[in-house]
């Protein structure tokens, strides 16, 4: 038999914003290619102090130019994950008709349901959960999230992401 303390059900209705978009895929950008991969940096900053040695003592061939270009990578891949995320979400809100979603829970799933159409989630495959001003990040996978909007957010939903932090 199940506790009926245990099973907290409820939906709310989502308001989504631009803004909720773009800072959502400025705090994953800073996040994940930033804060996580610092080791990425440094090689970068390493391969970068080689180039310029390579540079400022002479040397000038091909092998200067490709170290000089793995310097940048780091670089290029903030710039293009910056703009696809952010393109990701502008799209995905100029799309919606109205951006709001009616999102569901229980014990075992959450829910999306919007004009874009419905999802529905198992707890189990939420693998992380980011809480940022106003709205919730809700990970599927490392590269794959969800925003919940706060405002109306039941807080059975709120102590349920909270156990996710």
């Amino acid at each position: 038999m199940i506790d009926a303390s245990q099973t907290s059900e409820g939906s709310y209705r989502a308001c989504y914003t631009l803004e909720m978009g773009r800072d959502a895929a400025k705090a994953y950008v800073w996040r994940r290619l930033f804060a996580e991969r610092k080791r990425y940096w440094i090689v970068g900053g390493a391969t970068g102090v080689y180039a310029i040695w390579l540079f400022w003592s002479g040397e000038r061939d091909w092998l200067t130019g490709v170290v000089a270009a793995v310097a940048t990578l780091p670089i290029w891949l903030v710039i293009l994950a910056w703009s696809g995320f952010s393109a990701n979400e502008v799209a995905r809100f100029s799309r919606m008709k109205e951006p709001v979603a009616e999102i569901a829970f229980d014990k075992e799933s959450l829910s999306f349901k919007s004009d874009l159409g419905s999802a529905q989630v198992p707890w189990s495959q939420v693998t992380e959960v980011w809480q940022r001003p106003g709205y919730w990040m809700i990970f599927w996978s490392i590269n794959d999230f969800n925003i919940l909007p706060d405002e109306n957010m039941p807080e059975a939903l709120r102590r349920k992401l909270r156990d996710k932090l």
